[in-house]
């Protein structure tokens, strides 16, 4: 006999479970995993190589060099270029009269009467160049030669008149006007020999100050700046 009594059921004794909360430790260690997962796969990763360096090539330096001119030699310079613009001025009429007259826009009287024209105002232009009072001291020799090119322009535009008046092909003339332009290049070439000249009077300094003195003073001066470019690229 158990000694169990009728309507009573039996059951064996089962021990209280401590913690009831089964998956309370579940989310702690799922997050220590995904950290230690994280620190592995940093630490596998290769360092990222570094990028190919820029180099930056700064352009040369500038240096700025002052051409100190005496005065009536700058103000001489500026008739240079007076000059410079009448000749091809000159140039310019000459070879329009003669295209013209090539393609047969103008008759013979209105091209010889506007070559005389151009002959004419030459002649003016190269007494006017003989009797400049405004040329420097240091640039009257280099004047006298101009004056010489000059003069033989005036004859070289006759020459073409002769050409156009010649009963040939217009061989002559044509070669007049060669004979002209090449005049005119010995002219330019005169103009930029005075130029060359008269940078020569100039001192190159560093400072950019214009001295005037009054009267018994200093001769007055002008400054010229130019700037040039000095240095390597890297």
């Amino acid at each position: 006999m158990t000694g169990r009594r009728p309507g009573n059921d039996y059951r064996l004794a089962v021990p209280r479970n401590a913690d009831p909360k089964h998956g309370r430790w579940i989310l702690p260690l799922i997050i220590l995993a995904m950290i230690v997962l994280t620190i592995t796969f940093v630490n596998s990763l290769e360092p990222a190589e570094s990028e190919a360096g820029t180099t930056t090539t700064l352009p040369p330096p500038v240096t700025t060099t002052t051409t100190t001119l005496p005065i009536d030699v700058a103000a001489f310079l500026v008739t240079l270029e007076v000059y410079e613009t009448q000749v091809n001025a000159f140039l310019g009429d000459i070879q329009g009269i003669n295209t013209d007259w090539e393609s047969d826009q103008i008759v013979f009287d209105e091209a010889r009467a506007s070559f005389e024209a151009v002959r004419t105002n030459i002649v003016l232009w190269e007494n006017e160049v003989a009797a400049a009072t405004d040329v420097p001291p240091a640039l009257a020799e280099g004047h006298v030669q101009l004056v010489l090119e000059v003069e033989e322009l005036a004859p070289r535009v006759e020459d073409i008149i002769l050409g156009l008046e010649a009963p040939d092909d217009g061989s002559l003339r044509r070669a007049a006007i060669i004979d002209f332009e090449d005049q005119i290049d010995a002219i330019l070439d005169a103009i930029d020999n005075l130029r060359a000249l008269a940078e020569e009077t100039g001192g190159i300094g560093d400072t950019t100050s214009t001295t005037t003195e009054g009267d018994g003073g200093e001769e007055p001066t002008t400054i010229i700046t130019t700037s040039t470019t000095e240095g390597t690229n890297a």
